[in-house]
């Protein structure tokens, strides 16, 4: 369980970043107000990130930073004053980061710091650096950071790296190996990973300012000169993981319904002519399903929209635990509606997969505090692949029409 330590004699400040963690990232918090009471914590538990005031009462030179060093903790240094002297020596003993109290909308730029750490640890990053030196340094950085960091001297090393470690989202790469071409590598890099999926940030002493933009034009993210002070590249590595990110949030908004986490109607309308044209094509059976959640008005007005939504999560991750294919397209087209197209051999074995799905909705209603709230579903099946995926989509409809006259909670096909 994910945990986090503040420790700080102001106890205005505790009582304040622990709500608003507790409140804005859902985490469990523990507190401490001084070097005594942080031993005798550690004494019997460990955290997965601590947030520590550079001086207490009964630690007045950093002592409590260096105890949670000392055990690994990850810690992010929150101080009163600002001093460039204290600021470099405290994040050279590798420290998440060095924040001020003063600072405007601090408590936010806790919340982020937080956020991005934690996100850290899931990242794998990849350093490519012939130079010991060079490379014992970046990886020291890159882990006071929390992420995972991957180290090879050479590109073929590297490749090797890659091909065991699919997840590596970040590549730091110098740019003069001797006897490789690092820009071929770059072009070998950009046709297998597009620019939101791997970030290559380009590290160099030594490289004519021309060939900047070329390699940045070949596919590198960013182009960092040797040497560079510890914050400079902490905030480069920062800005290009960010902007992985963002760009990978603003994908899964652009495909993905945002609630249940399910594809939703445009992404639907972008695959789904492929899978057909696909069944069309190999003469595969392929059938549309649509299932609509029954008298789902009426539970927003008995329970309210809150309970509207998780019914709809509830139904969705059901959804994805009875049909886990690869091949089967799954999506959220409309409030209460939702669409299958999938390929199958057997109508019957079908008919008994989507027969099991309804019982198990009938049969598990969500259950909160001390309320159960049952719902059931109506399914209309469309098979063969007609002349059209439209014509499939309308009669599919129409199945699911003559299924809610029918009484509802039963299956058309």
């Amino acid at each position: 369980m994910i945990e986090i330590l503040i420790v700080d004699d102001d106890k205005i400040i505790l009582k304040l970043l622990s709500k608003l963690i507790s409140q804005k990232l859902s985490l469990k918090v523990d507190t401490a107000i001084s070097l005594k009471e942080l031993k005798e914590k550690l004494n019997y538990k460990t955290y997965t990130l601590a947030i520590c005031d550079y001086c207490l009462p009964d630690a007045k030179k950093g002592e409590s930073v260096d105890l949670l060093l000392n055990r690994k903790i990850p810690t992010i240094v929150f101080t009163d004053n600002y001093d460039e002297k204290l600021r470099e020596e405290i994040l050279n003993k590798g420290v998440i980061d060095y924040l001020v109290k003063g600072t405007p909308k601090i408590t936010n730029l806790i919340i982020d710091v937080i956020k991005r750490s934690l996100k850290n640890m899931k990242t794998e990053v990849l350093i490519i650096e012939d130079s010991l030196t060079d490379r014992l340094i970046m990886k020291r950085i890159l882990e006071s950071m929390l992420f995972k960091v991957f180290d090879a001297p050479s590109i073929s090393q590297a490749k090797e790296i890659l091909n065991s470690n699919p997840d590596i989202k970040l590549i730091i790469l110098d740019y003069y190996l001797p006897e490789e071409n690092t820009l071929e590598f770059i072009y070998e890099l950009r046709e297998k990973y597009k620019k939101s999926e791997l970030g290559i940030i380009i590290v160099s002493g030594v490289i004519k300012p021309k060939m900047i933009p070329i390699l940045l034009k070949a596919g590198a993210n960013d182009f960092l000169q040797k040497p560079f002070s510890k914050e400079e590249f902490m905030v480069r590595v920062t800005n290009a993981i960010e902007m992985l990110d963002l760009i990978e949030e603003l994908e899964f908004y652009a495909y993905k319904d945002p609630l249940t986490e399910l594809y939703n109607r445009r992404y639907f309308f972008e695959e789904a002519p492929k899978l057909w044209n696909l069944a069309k094509r190999r003469k595969l059976n392929i059938a549309c399903i649509i299932i609509d959640i029954d008298d789902f008005k009426k539970i927003n007005d008995t329970y309210g929209h809150d309970v509207g939504d998780i019914v709809l999560k509830d139904f969705a991750k059901k959804l994805q635990n009875f049909f886990q294919r690869e091949e089967d397209l799954l999506a959220r087209i409309g409030g209460e509606e939702f669409v299958i197209l999938v390929t199958y051999s057997s109508f019957s074995k079908l008919l008994e997969h989507l027969e099991n799905f309804r019982k198990y909705i009938e049969e598990h209603p969500i259950k909160l505090e001390n309320i159960e709230i049952p719902y059931t579903i109506s399914i209309g099946v469309e098979t063969g692949a007609k002349n059209s995926l439209k014509d499939m989509l309308i009669d599919a409809d129409k199945k699911l029409y003559k299924a809610k006259l029918k009484g509802k909670n039963c299956i058309v096909y």
